[in-house]
């Protein structure tokens, strides 16, 4: 249990000196890694995987990581 106690103080410590903008990419992360197993989410990513495969047939373009992460919050 020590260990997991100084690996929570070490983890708390570091992102209280990061700059705010990356705070927000650690939180970011933290609910990737909370929702990447989660069913809804893997069913959402294969339907996004299917409509960029069948676009780029179509010569369309991609949808940006950022509109991806808007339009699945």
């Amino acid at each position: 249990m020590a260990t997991v106690a100084k690996l929570n103080e070490l983890i708390l410590k570091n992102i209280q000196e990061l700059p705010e903008r990356e705070k927000k990419e650690v939180l970011d992360f933290i609910e990737y890694l909370r929702i990447k197993e989660n069913p809804s989410f893997i069913e959402y990513v294969n339907k996004r995987t299917e409509e960029a495969i069948e676009a780029k047939r179509h010569g369309e373009a991609f949808i940006s990581l950022e509109q991806l992460q808007r339009d699945y919050a």
